[in-house]
């Protein structure tokens, strides 16, 4: 698996670009407080300061975001992920994961945490 985690300086210059290509009345509305944590393989995963925000962030302008990363990085960004800030971005955390069990046996396996 190949990741790294941006420097405060990239994250800066994502930040900047955002502002740049979509004007500061969208950046101050909707990618204020967006924080890319990671890039594992060509996936850019990112927080955002709520789920709306990320919702809107991940369906309509992921495409320009992974172009800027792509800027910023050197490196293929070909997909992003952007959940609430504080949320997981582990892959079998999500509760798509366990579809298949609840079609083929009921919800055996998904149970609550409760350590």
């Amino acid at each position: 698996m190949n990741s790294f985690r941006p420097t405060e300086i990239e994250q800066l210059a994502i930040e900047a670009k955002l502002n740049l290509i979509f004007g500061a009345k969208l950046y101050d509305n909707l990618f204020l407080g967006f924080e890319v944590l990671e890039v594992v393989n060509d996936e850019l995963r990112a927080w955002a300061p709520s789920e709306h925000r990320a919702a809107l962030i991940d369906v309509q302008y992921s495409s320009k975001v992974a172009w800027i990363a792509q800027t910023v990085f050197n490196r293929p960004v070909r997909r992003v992920n952007v959940l609430l800030r504080g949320m997981k971005h582990d892959i079998c955390e999500q509760p798509a994961c366990g579809t298949d069990r609840r079609q083929s046996g009921g919800t055996k396996g998904l149970h609550e945490d409760h350590r």
